[in-house]
């Protein structure tokens, strides 16, 4: 074909089906916006209902060094699968910044909280769409995401729970919203580590057993012993109680609990990260007879665990997206950066990030 057909072809004329595969393969969302954009065939052919599987951006936590981009109004996430920064506006003028609720890992959208502690507002910013959420019946002061799956939004299953009353890395009381009902179900106590699946709500925490509870009734359903990996004895060893450090995460992955137990040391103010270890069980779930039990797991396949602060989430893995299958990918909860540990290797690399401070944004239409 010569350089004057090539210029005179009509790429508005290919065929949905190809477009359509195109657009599943693309690695970025904005990409698939952009390929939205260009006509109304390739509008068509990509719809919004069905947009390509996405790994998780880098998204900037504001600190001292980033005050600037809060002032401008603006967010910035970084790539992994590109290598690129996108820096996206915040032209809502409804939105306070300031009120941004800063804990967990998110999907989709940003989860902004009003002053009263009771109304929460959510901001796609690919997208610009924006809602609010009926109040809550008290005041969440502290409120913690915990992650409920890759589309939250539009099934609207929320679930926050209040860091305001962290006692001894307790938290404090969780609380649903029922889209049936548009109301919010919650639940006084003390809870841990959590996460969401098949209408239940789990909460663990390091040589606790983890309760189950139907996140609507809030029936405690079940108690299930932590590993034996997490008995005092097997736990600490014969090292210095005061020099280790243990932490407990859920994890839905492929339909399944998983338990990721990170262990690294402690020596004075120094955080060895490069020597961090973990041990990944399944949970044996037994619904009916209690015999519910946590199973040790050498791998995971193509699956990428990913763990924020208090909570995380697990993804296949993608040819050519950045990311490494097999492996867990987590934030430094005193650094807020992100490294990666290779589960057969057992080792740790740090993961190239430009933000001094982060934490994972899956992005979604």
């Amino acid at each position: 074909m010569s350089e004057e057909e090539e210029q005179q072809r009509d790429w508005s004329k290919l065929p949905a089906e190809l477009l359509h595969l195109i657009s599943k393969k693309l690695p970025e969302l904005i990409d698939f916006i952009r390929l939205r954009a260009v006509c109304s065939a390739w509008r068509s052919s990509a719809p919004l209902s069905d947009p390509p599987q996405q790994l998780p951006w880098l998204l900037e936590l504001f600190t001292r060094d980033s005050y600037s981009c809060y002032l401008r109004r603006r967010q910035r996430f970084y790539s992994l699968s590109s290598g690129k920064t996108l820096t996206i506006p915040f032209k809502n003028k409804k939105l306070d910044l300031r009120r941004f609720i800063s804990g967990g890992v998110y999907s989709g959208y940003l989860p902004f909280a009003d002053y009263s502690g009771k109304v929460l507002s959510f901001f796609n910013p690919l997208t610009k769409d924006h809602f609010s959420l009926p109040p809550t019946r008290r005041t969440i002061l502290s409120p913690w995401m915990v992650w409920t799956g890759t589309d939250p939004i539009r099934t609207r299953s929320i679930i926050l729970v209040d860091r305001d009353l962290w006692i001894q890395n307790e938290m404090g009381e969780w609380a649903l919203y029922d889209p049936r009902s548009n109301k919010w179900v919650e639940n006084e106590g003390y809870f841990y580590q959590c996460c969401y699946w098949h209408e239940m709500f789990f909460s663990t925490c390091v040589h606790e057993p983890t309760q189950v509870f139907d996140a609507h009734s809030k029936e405690l359903l079940h108690e299930i012993p932590p590993p034996e990996i997490e008995s005092t004895e097997n736990w600490y060893g014969k090292g210095n109680i005061a020099h280790l450090l243990r932490k407990s995460y859920l994890v839905v992955s492929s339909g399944v609990i998983l338990r990721v137990i990170w262990h690294h040391d402690v020596y004075g103010d120094k955080k060895t990260i490069e020597e961090s270890l973990f041990h990944i069980y399944r949970l044996d779930f037994e619904r009916s007879n209690h015999k519910s039990c946590w199973v040790w797991i050498g791998d995971i396949g193509d699956q990428i665990i990913f763990l924020g602060e208090m909570n995380g989430f697990s993804m296949t893995a993608r040819p050519n997206s950045g990311f490494r299958e097999g492996c867990i990918y987590f934030i430094d909860s005193s650094t807020n950066k992100p490294y990666m540990y290779d589960i057969l290797a057992s080792t740790v690399e740090r993961v190239p990030c430009p933000f001094e401070e982060c934490t994972w944004f899956l992005p979604g239409l």
